[in-house]
């Protein structure tokens, strides 16, 4: 009866801890599933920068860094939204980039150069370039182009600090990528256009764009996407030249970025937000941000980033992926199903060792008895014995007739 009452114990426990096993997954299932109908992502402000951040890039630890106008200098932020000024750029930084060591590069719109900043905030000047640089971009080996808005021309800077002018452009190139073969494109504002210039320095106009692009980025397919401002919408150039209106955006998109399913995003500056454009072209409002934002990035996680000229800070619109979410919590129950699988099968092997200890004692609980009997028998009895047969009586009365007393 004890041993059916402790059973039922243990399987009263094991479904109480089922319970709250469930529980517990219940409640992370609830927070890590997005609220229905919710009309944007998240956004945060990560952090303040210095006044006027026109530029914005990240690097793979996830700090985010801001080229500052007005202030000269270049704002780091860190995960955590620690601000700090890393270094000083004079001569008005308008576009910034970042190598795979962690040094930045800003382009210097007044003095017509670029600055190298290492990670310990050391600035020098690493070469010069054409009239007014606007943008910056940086390949592979190391070596520095951008984009002269004021020369109509590209120049080239190697990591030992040559300048060389690497190509021509349209009208007031404001923008610059470049692919994995180091062709450059550049977004040509005046002229409705972008410019493919060869690593040879061979330049083409690869496609026309919507009015006045301000912005450009690269899918892995080599297609070109650009921010048009004044027609608010974006454009998408293929590798062959062929031109359409991907999507619309909202008020005057001011930069571009792209993410690894090819979706693209831009920060429009008269809204206060960013727009989301997928690749089959469908536009929404992805999240608010702070005022005026000029430029935007993006990390390896999905999430945005755009420096608002006016807020004088970076916001931070963290994106939801529903599938890794998924995939998450799909890890979490298996783990808590395989805890729970090893735990009972524990308990069952512990009831097993208990229940063998215990069969193991029932011969010798027996042979105790025995030996009990046979002491209490000596002890409070007399043995009269013939010839094979034993009886006893009561101690100090005498053997019955033919048995003789040992």
């Amino acid at each position: 009866m004890s041993s059916v009452f402790v059973r039922f114990q243990l399987g009263e426990a094991s479904v109480m801890r089922k319970g709250l096993l469930f529980s517990l997954l219940s409640a992370l299932l609830s927070i890590i599933t997005p609220i229905p109908n919710a009309n944007a992502e998240p956004s945060i402000t990560l952090g303040t920068t210095g006044v006027r951040p026109l530029a914005i890039t990240i690097d793979s630890s996830g700090n985010v860094y801001t080229a500052n106008y007005f202030v000269n200098n270049v704002s780091k932020i860190t995960p955590e939204g620690v601000s700090t000024i890393l270094a000083t750029s004079a001569g008005g930084p308008i576009g910034i980039t970042i190598d795979s060591s962690g040094n930045v590069y800003t382009a210097n719109y007044d003095a017509n150069n670029v600055r190298k900043i290492t990670p310990q905030g050391v600035s020098t000047i690493l070469g010069t370039t054409g009239m007014r640089p606007w943008a910056i971009t940086i390949d592979s080996a190391g070596n520095i182009y951008t984009a002269n808005d004021g020369a109509n021309s590209v120049s080239k800077i190697t990591p030992q600090g040559v300048s060389t002018i690497h190509g021509t452009t349209g009208a007031n190139p404001n923008a610059i990528t470049i692919d994995s073969s180091g062709n450059i494109y550049t977004a040509n504002y005046r002229a409705n256009s972008v410019t493919k210039i060869t690593p040879q320095g061979v330049s083409t106009t690869l496609g026309s764009t919507g009015a006045n692009p301000i912005g450009i980025t690269i899918d892995s397919s080599g297609n070109i996407y650009t921010a048009n401002f004044e027609a608010n919408n974006v454009s998408k150039i293929t590798p062959q030249g062929v031109s359409t209106i991907l999507g619309t955006t909202g008020s005057h998109p001011r930069g571009i970025t792209i993410d690894s399913s090819g979706n693209i995003y831009t920060p429009n500056q008269d809204d206060n937000n960013v727009s989301k454009i997928t690749p089959q072209g469908v536009s929404t409002i992805l999240g608010t941000t702070g005022n005026n934002p000029r430029s935007i990035t993006i990390d390896s996680s999905g999430n945005i980033y755009t420096a608002n000229f006016e807020a004088n800070n970076v916001t931070k619109i963290i994106i939801f992926d529903q599938a890794a979410a998924n995939a998450e919590a799909a890890r979490v129950a298996e783990a808590a199903r395989v805890a729970a699988a090893n735990a009972e099968a524990a308990r069952k092997a512990k009831e097993q060792r208990e229940l063998t200890e215990i069969l193991a004692l029932i011969p010798k609980i027996g042979e105790l008895t025995l030996s009990l009997g046979e002491t209490t028998k000596s002890l409070y009895s007399t043995k009269c014995v013939k010839g094979k047969t034993t009886k006893y009586v009561k101690y100090g009365a005498k053997c019955p007739k033919g048995y003789v007393k040992k």
